[in-house]
């Protein structure tokens, strides 16, 4: 019995003295690991060293984005149109802009602070990008169907002729028939005396502008190539509403109309007179029509006579006022839809940054030497760059000297090369230094 007693207390001892090893060890484990966590902690948040030539390396990529970097502005025009088809676009333009393009280099004129261009629009929203850059932009060779001088325009696809004294219209045909001589414009009751004003007249790519300058008045018309239209603009710097009288005579139409209540043939024979508070009035007959389109609701008033039609349009004007003379084929149903054509709003100016070629051109050119300096390389080093198209071949070479039997080290870079145009294209920048 003494003898289990004393194996039982010295039991009893030895299991004290094993959960306390057991504790050291655990506590001795936390501590070690701890110590782990935070010298791997540490490691991490040590800058990064580079060797000394990853960093040339990156001395030089950095010098030759710098030098070959531009920007290209960005200026979107929003369209928002009623009609499809190809359509002349005229809308002021309020930009310092001399040297620029639209991106898919439409032609275009600017003519009294005015952008005029032809495009292919859909019904909703459309979008012609115009851009600005350090380049020069070329107009493209057109082969526009404009013939115009100082006293008319023919537009032989539309078979239009128009003549024009002292740059106010005076006789137009269309289809090999006149439709329209004797016109007169009047202000608030005061005649319009084209003899006493100034004539301009110029042809620029696209369009044709003849332009009347009287005191405290101005008209100005435009024609664009391949459109039987005439687009006449009426500024003037009166503070009071005036109210614009336009006469004509009118010929070789059988039809009219101004609505569907107030529409039909025409009696050239009865003498009577029709009037109508409206925007739109088109003539017309089997084969083509002329439609008068007005800025806001006018007295449109006719008379027939014996072979023809004595036209007034009556309609108040700002100080810049639009109205449209469409000669167009077809009956009223083709222009029924310019009264509202369409609206324009330009968008804010994106400046694009990238690679130009031309500049990397000339970095492509420049003395090593120069370039050692500019680049803060090592005059004991050596470097090359070479730039690469999408397709892997090489576009420039910049190795003036070869290197010997030694370590070489490279680095590659995705570029983007920008054009004049904003348009960019993945390139891949080489550097090798030794």
């Amino acid at each position: 019995m003494a003898f289990c007693g004393k194996f039982q207390k010295k039991r009893q001892h030895l299991s004290k003295k094993g959960v306390a090893i057991d504790i050291d060890w655990i506590i001795s484990l936390g501590v070690f690991l701890v110590y782990l966590g935070v010298f791997f902690l540490m490691i991490r948040q040590l800058p990064e060293r580079q060797s000394p030539a990853a960093s040339l390396l990156g001395s030089v990529a950095d010098g030759v984005a710098e030098s070959a970097a531009w920007q290209v502005q960005r200026l979107p025009l929003v369209i928002s149109s009623n009609v499809s088809g190809a359509e002349p676009i005229i809308t002021s333009f309020g930009y310092d802009w001399k040297n620029f393009s639209f991106t898919d280099n439409t032609s275009f004129d600017i003519s009294e602070g005015k952008l005029i261009f032809a495009k292919q629009l859909k019904t909703g929203k459309n979008i012609a990008w115009l851009v600005k850059s350090p380049e020069n932009y070329s107009k493209p060779a057109t082969t526009a169907d404009l013939a115009a001088g100082p006293n008319g325009v023919s537009i032989d696809s539309q078979r239009f002729v128009t003549e024009f004294q002292n740059s106010i219209i005076t006789r137009a045909s269309h289809f090999e028939k006149e439709r329209l001589s004797d016109f007169n414009i009047s202000i608030s009751g005061v005649s319009f005396k084209p003899e006493s004003g100034s004539a301009e007249n110029s042809v620029q790519t696209i369009s044709a502008k003849y332009k009347l300058v009287l005191p405290k008045i101005n008209h100005t018309s435009f024609i664009v190539a391949g459109f039987s239209r005439i687009y006449s603009y009426v500024t003037t710097d009166a503070t009071e509403p005036h109210r614009m009288l336009i006469s004509a005579t009118i010929r070789n139409y059988t039809q009219f109309h101004i609505n569907n209540a107030l529409s039909g043939g025409i009696n050239y024979t009865d003498g009577t007179c029709t009037s109508s508070e409206t925007r739109l009035i088109d003539f017309y007959d089997a084969n083509s029509g002329l439609a008068f389109i007005l800025p806001q609701e006018g007295n449109v008033t006719f008379c027939t006579g014996n072979t023809s039609i004595a036209l007034g349009l009556e309609f108040p004007i700002g100080n810049e006022t639009r109205y449209d003379m469409i000669f167009h084929p077809g009956d009223y149903n083709s222009t029924l839809k310019y009264v509202s054509p369409y609206r324009t709003a330009f968008g804010m100016i994106e400046n694009v940054t990238g690679t130009s070629l031309s500049l990397y051109k000339s970095l492509n050119e420049t003395d090593y030497a120069a370039l050692k300096n500019r680049f803060g390389y090592p005059n004991s080093r050596e470097f090359s760059f070479t730039l690469l198209n999408s397709s892997g071949a090489a576009l420039f070479n910049y190795q003036p000297v070869i290197p010997g039997i030694t370590n070489v080290f490279t680095r590659e870079a995705d570029i983007f090369v920008l054009d004049k145009y904003g348009a960019k294209t993945k390139h891949k920048l080489r550097i090798k230094g030794w």
